[in-house]
C-alpha cells in the first residue's frame, strides 16, 4: 500500500525509524484487511496503530518543546485532529466492520500519513537538524 522511498525520508533518523513503523503497521493493516482477517483482529492492529501513532507524536512534540520549535501549536493541532479522526473512523470499524470504513480508515491514513510527512514533517527538518538532532 506504501512503499517507503527517500522522498518520505525527513533525514532524521529517529523519525525516519518512527515513521518507517508507521508505513509498516499500516501495511499490515491493509494486508490483514485484503486476507480477510478477522474484524477482531484488524480492531487490534487498529488499536495498536492508533496507540504508536499516539507515542511517535508525543516524541516529536517533546523535540519541539525542548528545541523550541515556533510552529509547535499548529504540529500539535495536525496531531490531535488525526487522533480524533482515526479513533471515528476505528469505533465505526467497530460498530459496523463489514462497512467499507476499514478500507476508508486503510486509504485516509496512507494519504494523511505521506501528506503529512512530506509536507509538514519537511518544515521542522532543518530545525530541528540545525539543533543537533539525528
Amino acid at each position: 500500500l506504501i512503499e517507503w522511498s527517500s522522498e518520505l525520508s525527513i533525514g532524521i533518523n529517529s523519525i525516519d525509524e518512527q515513521h518507517k513503523k508507521l508505513v509498516n503497521m499500516i501495511n499490515a493493516l491493509n494486508d490483514v484487511k485484503v486476507a480477510g482477517s478477522t474484524n477482531e483482529l484488524l480492531g487490534k492492529i487498529f488499536t495498536g496503530l492508533t496507540s504508536y501513532t499516539q507515542k511517535h507524536f508525543t516524541y516529536e512534540e517533546n523535540l519541539f518543546a525542548e528545541h523550541g520549535y515556533i510552529n509547535t501549536d499548529e504540529h500539535k493541532r495536525q496531531h490531535n485532529e488525526l487522533i480524533t479522526q482515526v479513533i471515528e473512523l476505528k469505533d465505526k470499524f467497530l460498530q459496523s466492520p463489514q462497512g467499507t470504513t476499514g478500507d476508508d480508515l486503510i486509504h485516509f491514513l496512507k494519504r494523511w500519513l505521506t501528506n503529512h510527512i512530506m509536507r509538514t514533517d519537511k518544515e521542522y527538518t532543518d530545525f530541528l537538524i540545525s539543533k543537533g538532532v539525528k
